[in-house]
């Protein structure tokens, strides 16, 4: 009797070889494909490690972890950003609250960085006189006037910076410490609001809202070892004065500041948005965003001043967000350049849904990338990941 042919095994996708895998990998548009392919097995992960890709373009995360992948794919759920109440400036990483302050992480690696609560804060004063001479003073803030952290970024592995806003009084400070420290260094100066700060070429910079550019030298305490901000000088002079404008016929138009980096760049990006007010002049019930323009400068270090750009390059496009401001090369995408990606209603109001806009540097025009993605804001704003 003949004797049957032994039995196949089924075959398995990890049975493709690394050099096909790394071909279809290829040819995957969205950065969420190589995400999902790389999960499969091991041999397709080191497929992805090993493949020539196009750079990842940012994620579009909604506050509900929601995420959506450019130039464009179907939604999909992330759950390690489930419960995000902020988005870090650098990086990938969101802010989470938690019972004794707050801590960092990155929802690719599951990194995880604690930071001090914003009740814990040692004040120092600073002027022209070195961090040595300053004057140090530690204090605990009542619930009542705890801050906002208007916007954190890691500026080293060792180092994180963050701007403090302490909306009833109309102040802002920054504040530096260590990974897992027990508190921030905060600075006491007599200056105009910060609204946003960078860490560019070993140097961290802070802007007002009237776009003056401070640069803010960061030193070692001898005593504790910890960093604190040695110095703060103003490096260039605001544009000229910039505040809301009350037109008659309902509309307020509203000045709004980003710094961004740009390869070997530092970019000062203004926003004018238009606002359609609902209600009086007097008690406005709510803020409707219908138009945005944007200018672009580039900081110039030699004469102290900032350079208006026409372009920001074919190869570059920036994504802009309340507290993420990032330009990205898409030299091997398929999304055009030179063009600003932002929020519709990046949190002015809680009442407008707000979309994902396209702001045309060459002509101006304003298109929509998805059409169909819409949320309502909240006290958690919609932000970019950048894989």
């Amino acid at each position: 009797m003949e004797e049957a042919p032994p039995s196949r095994q089924p075959a398995s996708w990890s049975d493709i070889p690394v050099e096909l895998a790394g071909l279809v990998l290829g040819r995957l548009p969205a950065h969420v494909d190589p995400v999902r392919f790389a999960a499969v097995c091991p041999q397709w992960r080191a497929a992805a490690r090993q493949g020539r890709v196009p750079p990842p373009m940012p994620m579009l995360l909604l506050p509900d972890a929601t995420v959506y992948s450019l130039p464009g794919s179907q939604p999909f759920h992330f759950p390690a950003c489930t419960g995000y109440t902020g988005a870090c400036g650098t990086g990938n990483w969101l802010v989470f609250s938690g019972e004794d302050g707050c801590f960092l992480r990155d929802p690719f690696t599951n990194e995880t960085v604690t930071v001090p609560a914003l009740s814990r804060v040692r004040r120092q004063r600073v002027g022209d006189e070195s961090g040595d001479k300053a004057e140090y003073e530690w204090f605990v803030i009542g619930e009542e006037k705890l801050p906002d952290a208007h916007k954190i970024i890691f500026c080293l592995p060792h180092l994180i910076a963050a701007i403090f806003s302490y909306r009833k009084v109309g102040i802002t400070r920054i504040a530096v410490c260590q990974p897992g420290a027990s508190s921030w260094w905060s600075v006491l100066m007599n200056a105009p609001q910060f609204v946003d700060i960078m860490f560019h070429q070993g140097k961290l910079y802070a802007l007002t809202y009237m776009d003056t550019l401070f640069a803010v030298d960061i030193s070692v305490d001898h005593s504790t070892g910890d960093p604190c901000v040695s110095q703060v000088q103003q490096v260039i002079g605001g544009l000229h004065a910039r505040s809301n404008i009350f037109l008659p016929d309902g509309v307020l138009i509203m000045p709004v500041n980003y710094l961004a980096e740009s390869p070997g760049a530092l970019l000062l990006v203004y926003r004018e948005i238009d606002l359609r007010v609902k209600g009086n002049w007097d008690k406005i019930e709510d803020l409707e965003a219908e138009q945005s323009r944007f200018e672009v400068y580039e900081v110039n270090f030699g004469q102290s001043q900032w350079a208006k750009m026409t372009t920001i390059g074919d190869d570059q496009v920036l994504f802009l967000c309340r507290r993420f401001c990032r330009a990205v090369n898409i030299s091997h995408n398929e999304i055009p350049g030179d063009r600003i990606f932002f929020m519709d209603n990046d949190g002015y109001s809680k009442k407008a849904s707000s979309t994902c806009s396209v702001y045309d540097m060459r002509d101006g025009k304003t298109s929509t990338p998805l059409p169909m993605v819409s949320w309502k804001p909240s006290t958690v704003f919609a932000t970019w990941l950048l894989p």
